[in-house]
């Protein structure tokens, strides 16, 4: 007997995705340039064919059912190599300008080498980069003030994230640096609201250990800065350590850091053919990554 075939149209799915970011037929129509009605239409059709309700509706505001949840990640991965696929196929150069942001609260140093291999690239492209912290950005991208942007949240899979990956940071201090335990610690960290200061403070305070706040700063160049010359200890991702810095383990009485979860986010409605290009080379490289995996939701976790 033959097989039969369910095939997800990229068009349905497209509107899934938009309505799942947007939470809104209305805003979903205007980005898509339908009407209200042919969202409607548009949803009720991916549900008969999925054979599942995928989205629920409570007066004004749309939730995701389970079943919708689960398709979201699959649907983004489909959508994404859909659009590699044209915009490879077409080879059309690449030209306009693209505004990217890059998290002052992460390693900024790895994405820029591969901004600027895209630049050498394609010299057509104008780049707008804007650097902040992950939170700033996100906003920046909800208003359209951003195309696309690498940033850190606490929870994962999020709205717009294409691709994403988990990464647990590590205590660093100078290779020569001496930390009485009969003193409070002192810490290296960035401003209230990071992520990393958060499980750094966590950590120790489950742990019950005194600790200060020696140095504060808001980008990873100045706390690096700090820690080489003995200011105090931070948290680091294994890619940010620099020579001279030395991992303080559970054996040196520092509690293990949870992780982290970084994305690279954008509005697939919204892409530029120079935007997917270039997070198309974001995601190979990041897939090079030795703690990240693929998942079957088309994203990224650790092993």
């Amino acid at each position: 007997m033959m097989r039969r075939f369910t095939n997800l149209q990229t068009d349905l799915l497209r509107t899934f995705v938009t309505v799942a970011d947007l939470r809104s037929y209305t805003k979903t129509g205007s980005a898509l340039g339908r009407t209200q009605p042919a969202i409607s239409l548009q949803i009720k059709r991916l549900e008969e064919i999925a054979g599942s309700t995928l989205v629920e509706i409570h007066g004004k505001q749309i939730d995701l059912t389970p079943a919708g949840q689960t398709l979201l990640g699959y649907a983004r991965g489909i959508l994404r190599l859909n659009d590699r696929a044209v915009a490879n196929l077409q080879q059309a150069a690449f030209m306009g300008t693209l505004r990217i942001g890059l998290p002052v609260d992460y390693s900024i140093d790895f994405f820029q080498s591969i901004i600027a291999r895209f630049s050498a690239d394609n010299p057509a492209v104008l780049l707008d980069i804007r650097c902040d912290w992950s939170r700033n950005l996100l906003s920046a991208l909800h208003v359209d003030d951003l195309d696309m942007t690498i940033a850190i949240t606490d929870a994962m899979p999020a709205p717009h994230v294409s691709i994403y990956w988990s990464e647990r940071p590590v205590w660093a201090c100078a290779r020569d640096c001496r930390i009485d335990p009969d003193q409070p610690l002192k810490v290296v960290a960035h401003p209230q609201g990071c992520p990393y200061r958060k499980r750094m403070i966590d950590a120790l305070n489950s742990e019950g250990r005194d600790w200060r706040v020696s140095f504060e700063s808001l980008g990873v160049s100045a706390l690096q800065k700090a820690v080489l010359h003995s200011l105090g200890v931070t948290a680091l991702t294994k890619k940010t350590l620099l020579p001279g810095m030395r991992i303080l383990t559970p054996s040196d009485g520092f509690p293990q850091l949870s992780k982290i979860h970084v994305g690279l986010f954008y509005k697939h409605v919204k892409m530029s053919d120079a935007a997917l290009r270039l997070s198309e080379q974001i995601s190979e490289e990041v897939s090079t990554f030795r703690l990240p995996t693929r998942t079957r939701a088309g994203c990224l976790s650790p092993q």
